[in-house]
């Protein structure tokens, strides 16, 4: 009886790692879409916090040109290892024996990214905080400690 059990639980692991294995590899032919709803809603948000802090029409300028940087960058890495990471990790998470050695190295590779993102990304603030006075960062800094307080964690828990 205990043999079928653990049979029955590895199947059910299997399976849920499958699953979640398969949505991840199908949650790639949404990038895109997924990419015009975070520009969009990034853009609102900045453009909102522009409002509030009374920016001006070259500082409005500098903060679109420095979004759109980063946009270009995340857009140009997306493009290039979306499709060959999903079917690396669909290959791995079904073969007959998982190779961990390659999970670490897809985790390591996406590292590497986020390293590669903010190379662009940390300059990019750089400009757009250099064309703000203080009164405007500050005027930032009160709207995004309000902005904290609203937020909750997962799941609708609070945030710790």
């Amino acid at each position: 009886m205990m043999t079928k059990n653990k049979m029955l639980i590895g199947a059910g692991a299997l399976t849920l790692v499958l699953v979640a294995g398969t949505a991840f590899a199908a949650a790639g032919g949404r990038a895109g879409h997924r990419m015009r709803f975070m520009k969009h809603m990034v853009s609102a948000r900045i453009e909102d916090m522009e409002d509030e802090i009374g920016a001006t029409p070259q500082q409005r300028a500098v903060i679109e040109q420095s979004k759109s940087n980063v946009f270009a960058a995340i857009e140009a890495k997306q493009a290039v290892k979306a499709a060959n990471q999903h079917g690396q990790m669909i290959a791995l998470l079904t073969a007959d024996k998982l190779d961990t050695g390659a999970l670490y190295a897809l985790a390591t590779s996406k590292a590497q990214d986020i390293q590669d993102l903010a190379k662009v990304v940390v300059p990019e603030l750089q400009k757009v905080h250099d064309v703000l006075t203080p009164a405007q960062r500050a005027t930032l800094a009160v709207k995004a400690q309000q902005m904290q307080g609203h937020h909750h964690g997962g799941f609708g828990g609070p945030a710790e």
